[in-house]
């Protein structure tokens, strides 16, 4: 089978493993691992490493050489095995063989320890843990040494590994966390680095990570000049050989496809998304994608849409882990259509008792369940209340709303601070109108 080794590898593994033979096992059962992940065959993979840890695990009387490159075999099958469990959504199985790896890794050569940091570091953001991903980062920056220059006085495998601890991993926190100052600084820190070293990957999640922090800053307003990047973003993926960047690529043109009000283009881009999500198994980017694309429909007020997609983006949001007060929120917003205030009323509720999360639609966009819950206080008569909703939308923090629509808001709560209250309401219906007009309720 010499010419198709790959296919049948995982019963050569195997057989190796009954007959003994652990070297020709774990490389047999590691690619036939290697094979399955980059087919996306991932329960394959999982199982095809899992047999080759077990071997590396199995008492022997070797020499110290064989020992280590046991050790080396085993921490390089614990770390492919924990990506492929991270792409499923199975965060703390991966985390733990991160951990486990790191173990053993004090015999292996260093780079390989800051790689399983960096990594680490950037499973720990996807739970929103920052204290423990900086920890991480700070450890592998530490294997790693100062900050290696643009001009070529590190190896190209070092910076690399220095500009995915940047990059990937604090870059990246920043952002999440909705602070673009530091973020633009630490992709200014990685610059010379990325122009000297800098892979396809690198230089495309550099240029994504940029775009968002301008979009961050402009308080989620997309220009021209923002939609241009988002596409060079997406051909920029293209050439990295990763399917998973061409697929985070094609969702976040979605996103700002949707933000701009672009919503059939947004909606294409976003299904392009989600099924290249289905095809990897990736669970994360199933579920942001599932989440904009409902989104989407809820700004082309596609009530049945909206219906048919809630019960799938929640289950993906269950299964990623990921915080589920964007799906409330398109909840309180259907319960709205569907004449159900109290549910509009229990959601809203539910969702201010969260603390927002960055990484979530809510934290951005509140707009999605505080325009039906300003309806509702409207139609109960409590002005008072909806003025007080009305204002969480002019946070700094929050998706800038066009011109009229905030002059609208703004007046209404002048209105009340003078004991308008009357006034006040007839500002807030309003802006409800206007709202509509603009596909925001």
């Amino acid at each position: 089978s010499s010419d198709r080794l790959p296919e049948v590898a995982a019963v050569l593994g195997r057989h190796y493993a009954a007959a003994g033979n652990a070297e020709q096992a774990m490389h047999y059962l590691e690619l036939a691992g290697d094979h399955a992940t980059d087919a996306f065959a991932n329960e394959e993979a999982i199982a095809s490493f899992r047999a080759a840890l077990a071997v590396t695990q199995r008492p022997a009387d070797v020499d110290a050489m064989a020992e280590r490159a046991m050790v080396a075999a085993a921490v390089r099958l614990r770390t492919r095995l924990a990506n492929v469990l991270w792409r499923t959504g199975r965060r703390e199985e991966a985390k733990d063989e991160f951990l486990a790896a790191l173990r053993l890794g004090d015999a292996v050569d260093p780079l390989l320890r800051a790689h399983l940091y960096t990594r680490l570091g950037r499973l720990e953001l996807t739970s929103l843990d920052y204290e423990a991903a900086t920890a991480a980062f700070d450890a592998a920056e530490a294997l790693l040494g100062d900050h290696p220059g643009g001009d070529g006085d590190r190896d190209d495998a070092t910076a690399d590994q220095w500009l995915e601890m940047m990059i990937d991993g604090r870059a990246d926190m920043h952002v999440m966390r909705f602070e673009p100052d530091p973020a633009l600084a630490v992709l200014e820190a990685a610059r010379p680095v990325l122009e000297a070293h800098g892979t396809p990957a690198r230089r495309y999640v550099f240029d994504r990570l940029f775009t968002q922090q301008r979009l961050i800053r402009n308080r989620f307003q997309v220009d021209d000049a923002d939609l241009a990047r988002l596409y060079s973003s997406l051909r920029m993926a293209e050439h990295t050989g990763e399917e998973k960047d061409l697929g985070y690529a094609t969702h976040f043109l979605g996103w700002g496809l949707w933000m701009r009000g672009d919503l059939p283009e947004a909606r294409r881009q976003l299904e392009n998304a989600h099924d290249m999500a289905e095809r990897m198994g990736e669970t994360f980017l199933r579920a942001v994608s599932l989440q904009t694309l409902t989104l989407t429909a809820l700004r082309q007020h596609d009530t049945e849409a909206v219906r048919r997609l809630l019960p799938r983006a929640a289950a993906a949001a269950e299964n990623a882990r990921t915080p589920l007060t964007g799906i409330m929120a398109c909840r309180a917003w259907l319960a709205w259509q569907d004449g159900q205030p109290d549910e509009v009323i229990r959601l809203a509720d539910q969702i201010a008792s969260y603390q927002p999360s960055t990484i979530n639609v809510i934290g951005a966009y509140r707009w999605v369940h505080l325009f039906p819950l300003i309806a509702v206080r409207l139609g109960a008569g409590r002005a008072d209340e909806a003025v007080t909703a009305a204002r969480q939308l002019l946070d700094p923090a929050q998706q800038a709303l066009p011109g009229d629509l905030t002059a609208a808001l703004e007046a209404a709560g002048e209105a009340r601070d003078h004991g308008e209250l009357g006034l006040a309401g007839q500002h807030l219906e309003s802006a409800l109108l206007l709202a509509r007009d603009r596909n925001y309720f």
